[in-house]
């Protein structure tokens, strides 16, 4: 269980290595990137699944609740990003653990031990020291709305597999998986149009800049995938209090150290101190 759930945080850690990489400036590109990943969902968990598919309606119900809940996530995390302070915004989002945590508690009486809420606290209070900078941004009434939407769909996107695993599913987790891939494909088309992200035709990249463009939506396709594969199941396996901090919290302190390796980012002491609250916040959740 711990291997698998130090995969899915190593393989979201190289996601968003992956999307550090990614030129995503240019209007609409995020989505049709998006749109890539979801194609590439669709063939893995079509291979995966051996060419299979049992449709029902427990598994067209949850996929289209976890396809739109995660195409919604994506939406509003990159309106968000984009209409306010980044470091703040990532803050906010971060704080979605909490309320997948206490959702977990109300909704299935999972148990929350006094060790768990000062390990949260401390994960918490590294995660604010890790990623918050003080920045010159402002604070719109929009900025907000689009933060609370990205937080609640963030939460979401969780508290969906928790409740697809609680609900007996998990027998055919892949073909549930595979129709909300096909909701996202359908979901992110949507939005391209909308958008008019398809009418822009990348023309502020090279041949060279187009090519790594595709590369690298399809191994965040296959590296989003594989973690959402795995926490579909951690997330039943697991009691919400343990999977939410520690996979969340894992993934912004690899993600940091990702960034000091891969990109040479240098951390201050500030949040080289957030680091080890985090590591000990989720030590503390996972072990006592």
């Amino acid at each position: 269980m711990i291997i698998l759930l130090l995969i899915s945080v190593f393989a979201a850690s190289l996601n968003s290595a992956v999307l550090h990489r990614s030129a995503l400036t240019e209007k609409g590109a995020i989505y049709k990137f998006n749109l890539l990943g979801a194609v590439v969902w669709c063939v893995c968990l079509f291979i995966l699944n051996g060419g299979r598919l049992h449709f029902d309606e427990h598994t067209l119900l949850w996929g289209c609740v976890y396809g739109i809940t995660q195409a919604l996530f994506i939406l509003f995390k990159t309106a968000a990003m984009n209409s306010g302070p980044v470091s703040i915004t990532t803050l906010i989002g971060n704080c979605s653990l909490v309320v997948s945590v206490f959702t977990c508690f109300i909704l299935w009486d999972e148990p929350v031990s006094l060790a768990d809420m000062a390990g949260l606290f401390l994960l918490l209070l590294g995660l604010s020291l890790t990623t918050y900078k003080k920045t010159g941004g402002t604070f719109t009434k929009k900025w907000a709305v689009l933060s609370a939407l990205f937080l609640v769909l963030g939460a979401g996107v969780g508290i969906t597999f928790k409740a697809f695993s609680k609900s007996g599913g998990a027998a055919h987790t892949a073909d549930m998986m595979i129709a909300a891939a096909f909701v996202m494909l359908i979901s992110y088309a949507a939005i391209c149009l909308l958008t008019g992200a398809f009418a822009s035709k990348l023309n502020l990249y090279t041949k060279k800049e187009k090519r790594s463009f595709v590369i690298l939506a399809l191994v965040s396709g296959m590296l989003s995938c594989l973690y959402n594969r795995l926490n579909i199941y951690l997330s039943g396996a697991l009691e919400g209090v343990v999977f939410f901090p520690c996979f969340n919290g894992g993934v912004v302190v690899l993600s940091t150290v990702f960034g000091m390796i891969v990109f040479k980012e240098k951390l201050s002491v500030k949040q080289l101190l957030g680091l080890l609250l985090g590591v000990s916040g989720i030590c503390i959740i996972g072990i006592l």
